[in-house]
């Protein structure tokens, strides 16, 4: 009996283990496709603002495709998305998108209209 005993405690040990190895596995997987939220970070420079989704600190799942829009004060332009700008599609322009996959700290920056050129400083 006591054989009986321990081969019924090993196999529930060796049940536990597969299962253990198994959740490991599936939570292994989940992070690696990218599920998930991340924080999404947007302010700007003085001149002008972002004006969708706004600025503010922003929790977004992963995946997500979120429109930016920064639109200029009067009298100034936008320059250029700075930052976590690998995932915006285009960094240059003040209407573009960015695709969430992972956190993001992003600036427009905005500068005075006619502002400095490389040949003529202020």
């Amino acid at each position: 009996m006591s054989t009986s005993r321990s081969f019924s405690k090993r196999d529930r040990v060796a049940r536990f283990r597969v299962l253990l190895v198994i959740a490991i596995l599936a939570v292994t997987v989940t992070a690696c496709n990218g599920s998930g939220t991340y924080q999404l970070s947007i302010s700007s420079t003085s001149g002008g603002s972002v004006t969708s989704p706004g600025e503010d600190v922003f929790t977004y799942d992963a995946g997500t495709v979120v429109e930016l829009v920064a639109t200029p004060d009067d009298g100034y332009e936008f320059q250029t998305w700075t930052g976590d700008t690998r995932d915006i599609t285009d960094p240059n322009s003040a209407s573009t998108n960015i695709t969430i996959n992972g956190a993001y700290s992003i600036t427009a920056e905005f500068e005075e209209e006619g502002g400095p050129s490389p040949s003529q400083p202020y």
